[in-house]
C-alpha cells in the first residue's frame, strides 16, 4: 500500500505534464481539433471563452477573432507586411493600374468551425492567403468592365462597391463578412497614361473655365438689361404721374379759382397805371337791371 502512492502520484503527475492549457480570450471563437482516433476531426461547436484543456498530443486549439479586422496591403514596407503587397488589375481598355487596398471583414463565432473545416488554415493565412486572393480577383473582375477614366476619377466607389457585392456574395455563406473596401492613397498608373489623363482634366478644366465666364458675362449682361429696364420703367412712372397730376390739375382750374388764388396773394397795391379805369382782378357781376329812383 506504501508503494502504490507513490506511484498514482507519479501517474497523476505525468497525466497532468501531457495536458496542456490554452485560453481563448474575448473577441476569438476556438476550435478544437481531434488529431486522432475515430472522434478526430473538428469539433462542431466553436470553444468559448476562457481556459480550455486538452491534450497536447491527440488535439489542437486554433483561435479566430471574431471582431472587426482591418487590414492592409500595401506597396510600403511600413504598412502591413515588410514587403510589397499591392494589387495590380486592368481596366476595359487594357490599361494596366498599381493599387493599394484596405478591407475591414468580420468572422461569424458559429460558423467558426465550418470556416476551418473549408479551408484547414489558421486565422492569419486564411486572412493573407485566402481573402487576400478573392480580394485581388474582385478588383480584377470588376476593373474590366470599366474605363480607366471612370476608375481613377467619379466611378471609384462604383468599383469599391461592386467588388464589396462580389466578395459578400461568395464568403458571406461561409461566415466572413465585408464591412468596406477601399483604394488607400493615389491610383499608380504608367507615366504615358497619367500623362494624358492630366492632358485631359486640364483641358476639362480649362473648358469649365470657360463656360463659367461666358455664364458670368451673361449674367451680367442681363443684371444691366435689368437695370435699364428698371429705370425706363421708373421714368416712365414718374412721367406718367407728373402728366395726371397735370391732366388734374387742369381739369380744376376754374376762372373762379383763378381769381381767388390771385385775391389770395394780392396785397391791396393798385398799379400805377391802368387801362380804362379798370380794377386789376377783380370783376364783379354785372346786373342789367337799372336801380330805382
Amino acid at each position: 500500500m506504501k508503494l502504490e502512492r507513490p506511484i498514482l502520484f507519479v501517474l497523476c503527475a505525468a497525466a497532468l505534464a501531457a495536458a496542456g492549457c490554452t485560453k481563448v480570450e474575448p473577441g476569438y471563437a476556438g476550435v478544437r481539433v481531434n488529431l486522432y482516433g475515430s472522434q478526430r476531426g473538428v469539433s462542431s461547436l466553436p470553444l468559448v471563452t476562457g481556459r480550455v484543456w486538452y491534450n497536447p498530443l491527440t488535439e489542437e486549439i486554433y483561435q479566430f477573432p471574431t471582431y472587426m479586422q482591418n487590414v492592409v496591403w500595401t506597396r510600403s514596407v511600413t504598412e502591413g507586411r515588410a514587403f510589397d503587397e499591392s494589387f495590380t488589375a486592368n481596366s476595359r481598355e487594357g490599361v494596366p493600374f498599381n493599387f493599394d487596398v484596405g478591407v475591414s471583414y468580420q468572422m461569424e463565432a458559429d460558423k467558426v468551425p465550418s470556416i476551418f473545416l473549408k479551408f484547414r488554415e489558421d486565422a492569419h493565412t486564411l486572412t493573407t492567403v485566402y481573402v487576400r486572393n478573392q480580394v485581388r480577383d474582385a478588383f480584377s473582375i470588376e476593373a474590366s468592365k470599366m474605363a480607366i477614366m471612370d476608375i481613377v476619377g467619379p466611378g471609384k466607389p462604383h468599383l469599391l462597391n461592386a467588388v464589396q457585392h462580389d466578395l459578400e456574395g461568395k464568403l458571406g455563406p461561409d461566415g466572413i463578412h465585408f464591412d468596406n473596401v477601399s483604394i488607400i492613397g493615389k491610383t499608380r498608373l504608367p507615366e504615358q497614361v497619367e500623362a494624358s489623363i492630366n492632358s485631359v482634366i486640364e483641358a476639362t478644366q480649362r473648358a469649365q473655365e470657360a463656360e463659367n465666364k461666358v455664364a458670368q458675362s451673361r449674367a451680367e449682361a442681363e443684371q444691366r438689361v435689368a437695370e435699364a429696364n428698371g429705370i425706363a420703367q421708373s421714368v416712365l412712372i414718374k412721367a406718367k404721374a407728373q402728366a395726371d397730376a397735370n391732366r388734374i390739375l387742369n381739369e380744376s382750374l376754374t376762372p373762379m379759382l383763378i381769381q381767388y388764388e390771385g385775391l389770395q396773394r394780392w396785397n391791396g397795391t393798385l398799379p400805377l397805371m391802368t387801362g380804362g379805369g379798370a380794377i386789376p382782378m377783380v370783376q364783379l357781376p354785372f346786373n342789367a337791371t337799372k336801380p330805382g329812383p
